[in-house]
């Protein structure tokens, strides 16, 4: 048995980035301004377990894999990954995926940005 169920209203999202100047990054590890999502997760019962863990999906970015990937298609932008961050902002690594938080009996929401990152000193748009 689950936990909680994610919320319908938060299952399939679509966080939109936007297009960010490439003056923003300068060095490797810049971030561009974060972008807030959140996951509610409804209908919890703690008596059967008391955190949960979030992990994400993607393919990794080539430059650096605890990173999603911008695209893999021609002229995509370069040297630029996208990272999610939890409520610490603390980088949810790709590779291992968890963002451990506490529950709350009922209904517990998990709160993440996301931001573009660089993973080169030159980034080139796309």
């Amino acid at each position: 048995d689950a936990a909680c169920v994610v919320s319908p209203d938060t299952q399939k999202q679509e966080v939109v980035l936007g297009q960010v100047n490439k003056s923003v990054f300068t060095t490797t590890g810049d971030k561009s301004a974060a972008t807030p999502f959140k996951i509610k997760l409804e209908n919890c019962d703690i008596s059967t377990f008391k955190n949960v863990e979030i992990s994400f999906n993607g393919v990794g970015d080539a430059d650096n894999s605890k990173l999603i990937s911008v695209s893999t298609e021609p002229g995509a932008a370069t040297g630029v990954g996208i990272g999610i961050y939890d409520n610490t902002n603390t980088l949810v690594d790709l590779n291992t995926g968890k963002s451990a938080t506490v529950l709350k009996e009922g209904q517990t929401v998990l709160y993440f940005t996301a931001n573009y990152v660089a993973t080169k000193n030159a980034v080139t748009i796309g």
